[in-house]
């Protein structure tokens, strides 16, 4: 059982896409389940570049009774997410960043085994007035959050889901569970926020956080005037490594799609890093841990269930 996923339905031209993809590679995600709700033929074809190093693109489902984003999350827990035993459903404005230097992965090795769901704070990034050309990265364009954590709009907060802890999601609110506990990011129990019965106090620092980028502009204060904010070094720390995998990335596919590696090097113009090229061995061994590593932990799965059965995820 592959470990954790993260679901996304994109729509559009996704012009961050390619950051955001890198982004979460860079911090320990390698599976992705994008819905296709109607994306143009670049996005598309990025997408599809990115098939062999984790990336699963299906088509959005059509429901009369719900949103095509809670009809694709609802699909994804159907018929997707018995193949992961955890599963973060974001959007291409929300960025999953751990503390500097450490691993998504490493950090969901340590849930305990009775948590059905773990809350991770949402932190409200600045994007009223973009730094610099808005072609360049997202990370850099919005480097300024809403400075004070008891703001409404930083007390939200987003879960990840283990398998067969929600049966159902149907609206932006935490999902009832159905098995096991709810606990914040630093594995302490959730507490209720007396004001919203159906939402938990969200103003812990763990070691994960939720960065949002709203469009256009992020929220103001009830009377009417901007919102402080200050710089974010947690952010800035994953600027680095997010510019080292899409270098390698656009090596990747400058071997297997070089229209898309040509699009994409003409559209991040304004990133003058990416042209920088990578090393050879240490393409060779991003390869390794992204192309050649996933296929034996496959058949190693393949294998498993053969002789043992089905893992469960509790």
């Amino acid at each position: 059982m592959r470990t954790f996923a993260i679901v996304a339905v994109v729509e559009g031209a996704a012009p961050d896409l390619f950051e955001w993809l890198a982004f979460h590679r860079a911090v320990g995600v390698r599976h992705f389940v994008i819905y296709d709700n109607g994306l143009d033929s670049e996005a598309a074809a990025l997408l599809r570049a990115h098939e062999t190093i984790g990336v699963t693109t299906l088509p959005c489902p059509t429901r009369i009774d719900l949103a095509p984003r809670f009809a694709a999350y609802n699909h994804f827990l159907a018929s997707r997410a018995r193949l992961f035993r955890f599963a973060a459903f974001l959007g291409l404005d929300e960025f999953l960043v751990p503390a500097p230097g450490r691993s998504i992965q490493d950090w969901i090795a340590r849930i305990p085994p009775h948590a059905g769901a773990v809350v991770v704070n949402r932190r409200v990034f600045d994007t009223s007035e973009p730094v610099g050309t808005s072609a360049g990265l997202v990370l850099r364009r919005f480097p300024r959050a809403l400075a004070d954590p008891e703001r409404e709009e930083n007390r939200r907060v987003t879960a990840i889901y283990r398998q067969g802890a929600v049966a159902a999601i149907t609206d932006g609110n935490l999902a009832p569970l159905v098995q096991g506990e709810r606990l914040m990011s630093d594995f302490s129990p959730a507490e209720p926020d007396p004001r919203r019965p159906d939402a938990v106090l969200g103003v812990r620092q763990g070691e994960i956080r939720l960065n949002h980028y709203p469009l256009p502009a992020p929220p103001v204060s009830a009377k009417g005037q901007g919102t402080e904010a200050e710089p974010c070094f947690r952010t800035q720390s994953w600027i680095g490594p997010t510019l080292e995998e899409m270098r390698h990335l656009l090596a990747h596919l400058e071997g297997v799609a070089p229209a898309e590696s040509l699009r994409l090097r003409a559209r991040a113009a304004a990133v003058p890093e990416l042209a920088r090229p990578v090393a050879p061995r240490e393409h060779r061994l991003w390869r390794l841990r992204h192309l050649h590593r996933p296929r034996v932990e496959a058949a190693g799965r393949f294998v498993q269930r053969k002789l043992f059965g089905a893992p469960r995820p509790w």
